[in-house]
This record gives structure tokens, C-alpha cells and sequence, in this order.
């Protein structure tokens, strides 16, 4: 089969690495990844095109839902860098991190390999032979949860509020 560019529609994504590019499970080599949930849009697809994808299920993501992770090395194995972008929903470049519960219009891209017919993530959009660098379009963000980085420090307005009135000489703690 061909390559062919297929648009999932308002799919809700979790762990979404589009902008910079993370390193493989135990490896040094780097990927883009996110977790789609899987709707009816997906379900039908992955069944008619027979897709090389096996969904996943656990209960911290999704709710329990059925969802498929889609990865993309950046490097070619011929070494060609891939560089994605995403966009808002005016269709602007956007540089807005996509937080867990994200709904977004997810660009996809069935093909086949020696494993069966597979799906990639990205539209390819452009491609500089001089440099060896391939751009893609990953997504397009229609409803942005905003992205919050991990930490064990558990934070509420109310908290800050209260550290920010607080007078200095009541915030040192004697040892």
C-alpha cells in the first residue's frame, strides 16, 4: 500500500512528546511519541487496514480506555532528522505544550512494512535533501489541557496565596 495521509478527528491524547524529541525505552536514541485514546475513528481504521498496532489498557491512562501509543524515531535509519510541529486551532504554528486529557485533530499515516500495514505518526510536509531533514505536521490542538510538569510538591492557588502573604521571618524553619 502506498502511504496514505488519514486525519483522526478530535482524538483525546495523553503523553504527548511532539516538540522535542525523548529518548527510546532504555536507549540513546531519541523518538516523538503520544497515547491516543481509541475512538470509533481509530477502532475502525486499525480493523480495516488491518494495522500492526496492538491497543493497550491500564487504568491510570484514560480512564481504563482502550489507547495505542504512536512513536516516531527522529532519525531515520538512512539519517535523516524529522522535526514535527504542531498547531492551535486557528491552525497557527503553536508552541503550547499538550497536556493529558488534550483533544486534538492527530495527523496519521498508514503504510506498509515487512511486519504488516502500520500507522506513523505525522503528515509529511517538507523535506531539505541539502541538510537531510524531514518536517512534519503532528497535530492540530483543538481543546488544550494545559500541560503540568510532574512534581512532588503539591501545589493550590490557596498554598501560593497563603507563602506569598506569609511574612518572611515566619517561612524560616530552624534546624
Amino acid at each position: 500500500m502506498a502511504d496514505k495521509k488519514i486525519v483522526l478527528k478530535n482524538v483525546e491524547v495523553n503523553w504527548a512528546k511532539l516538540f522535542d524529541a525523548t529518548p527510546k525505552w532504555q536507549s540513546t536514541e531519541l523518538e516523538y511519541s503520544i497515547d491516543v485514546k481509541v475512538n470509533d475513528q481509530l477502532a475502525k481504521l486499525m480493523k480495516d487496514y488491518k494495522l500492526n498496532k496492538q491497543t493497550k489498557n491500564k487504568d491510570t491512562a484514560f480512564n481504563g480506555a482502550d489507547f495505542i501509543t504512536l512513536k516516531l524515531d527522529e532519525k531515520t535509519k538512512n539519517g535523516w532528522v524529522r522535526y514535527g510541529e504542531v498547531f492551535d486551532k486557528e491552525g497557527n504554528p503553536s508552541s503550547d505544550l499538550v497536556g493529558n486529557g488534550s483533544k486534538v485533530n492527530l495527523f496519521v499515516t498508514l503504510g506498509d512494512s515487512p511486519y504488516g500495514n502500520i500507522i506513523k505518526l505525522g503528515h509529511l510536509e517538507d523535506l531539505d535533501r541539502d541538510k537531510k531533514e524531514m518536517f512534519l505536521n503532528f497535530c492540530q490542538v483543538m481543546e488544550l489541557v494545559d500541560y503540568e510538569a510532574p512534581s512532588a510538591v503539591i501545589r493550590s492557588d490557596a498554598t501560593v496565596a497563603a507563602v506569598d502573604a506569609a511574612p518572611v521571618e515566619e517561612m524560616s524553619i530552624e534546624f
